[in-house]
C-alpha cells in the first residue's frame, strides 16, 4: 500500500475546512439494520481516533436548520486536510452523507494587529510616560509580550474544548462604491478594525472566536467561527457588530450555519440513525 501523502504546510498558517452534510435518509434506511449499525460503529470509532490524533483539531457536531451533521478541521498540513474529507466520503455512514456546503481557509494574524508603532504612541501620547524611563520599557516589553502571544493564537490557534454551540459564517468586504472598503488607506481601514475589536471583545467572557482569510483559497475573503455555551450570545454579538461601521458600512455576510456538537458515541442517537 502506498504512503499517504504529506507534508504541504503553509509558509504560515493552518489549514481551516468546515464540511456540512445532509443525511441521505431513504439511502441510509434503505440498507440492511446490520448494515448500517456497523457503518454507525466503525464511523464513531473513527471519530474516536480522529480526535486524539495528533496535530488534527477535529470538532464534530450536529446541525439544526441547514445541515444534518458538520465538522470543523483544524491541521497544519493541507494533505491530512484533503484526506480527512476523503475518509468520510469513504465511510459507510459518508456514503450516506450528501455535501451541503464547505469552506476552506487558512489561519492568520490580522494585518491590523496593533504593532510597536501604535503601542509606543499609547505609552507617550496618552500614558504620558518618558521613552527613557524604565517604566516605560517595563509596559513595552509586556504589550509586545501580549501582541506576540495574541498572534500567535491567531496563526495557530488551539479550538476550545468548553463551549458546546458553533456558529460559523463566511464575510467579505464590500468593493462598491461610495463603501468601497479597498479604496480606503491603510489607516482607515485600521482605525475601523480598532473599533471592531474593541466592541466584539465586550463579549470575550460568552464567546469565542476563530477568523480565517480565505481570499483566493474560497469564494469569500473570510470564514468566522463563533463557540459559545449560549445561542443568545452569538446572536448578541452579530447584532451589536452590525452596528459597528466596519460592518454596517463595509461588511457582507453569507449563510449562517449553527451546530451543537457531541461525542463519537452519540451518532446515533443525536442523527436518529
Amino acid at each position: 500500500m502506498s504512503e499517504q501523502p504529506r507534508g504541504l504546510v503553509p509558509s504560515a498558517g493552518w489549514a481551516v475546512v468546515h464540511l456540512f452534510y445532509r443525511v441521505d435518509r431513504a439511502r441510509w434506511q434503505g440498507l440492511p439494520a446490520a448494515e448500517r449499525a456497523a457503518a454507525v460503529d466503525a464511523f464513531a470509532g473513527w471519530l474516536d481516533r480522529s480526535l486524539v490524533e495528533e496535530g488534527l483539531q477535529l470538532l464534530p457536531f450536529a446541525g439544526i436548520t441547514k445541515c444534518d451533521v458538520g465538522f470543523m478541521a483544524v491541521h497544519p498540513d493541507l494533505w491530512r486536510v484533503q484526506q480527512l474529507t476523503q475518509e468520510i466520503a469513504a465511510s459507510g455512514f459518508g456514503s450516506c452523507l450528501t455535501p451541503v456546503y464547505s469552506f476552506l481557509s487558512l489561519t492568520e494574524a490580522s494585518e491590523y494587529i496593533t504593532n510597536e508603532v501604535d503601542w509606543a504612541k499609547l505609552l507617550i501620547t496618552e500614558q504620558k510616560l518618558d521613552p527613557a524611563a524604565p517604566e516605560f520599557a517595563a509596559r513595552f516589553a509586556a504589550l509586545r509580550k501580549r501582541t506576540a502571544m495574541y498572534a500567535e493564537s491567531r496563526i495557530h490557534p488551539q479550538l476550545p474544548d468548553n463551549y458546546p454551540i458553533l456558529c460559523f459564517y463566511p464575510m467579505a468586504k464590500s468593493r462598491r462604491e461610495p463603501n468601497n472598503w479597498y479604496r480606503l488607506s491603510f489607516e482607515e481601514r485600521k482605525k475601523y478594525m480598532i473599533a471592531h475589536g474593541e466592541a466584539g471583545r465586550r463579549f470575550a467572557d460568552r464567546v469565542t472566536q476563530l477568523i480565517a482569510t480565505s481570499t483566493g483559497i474560497d469564494d469569500w475573503e473570510w470564514g468566522v467561527t463563533l463557540f459559545s455555551r449560549d445561542l443568545k450570545a452569538i446572536r448578541d454579538i452579530v447584532y451589536e457588530l452590525r452596528y459597528d461601521p466596519a460592518s454596517t458600512l463595509y461588511g457582507l455576510f453569507g449563510s449562517f450555519y449553527i451546530g451543537i456538537r457531541f461525542q463519537p458515541r452519540q451518532l446515533a442517537v443525536v442523527l436518529k440513525l
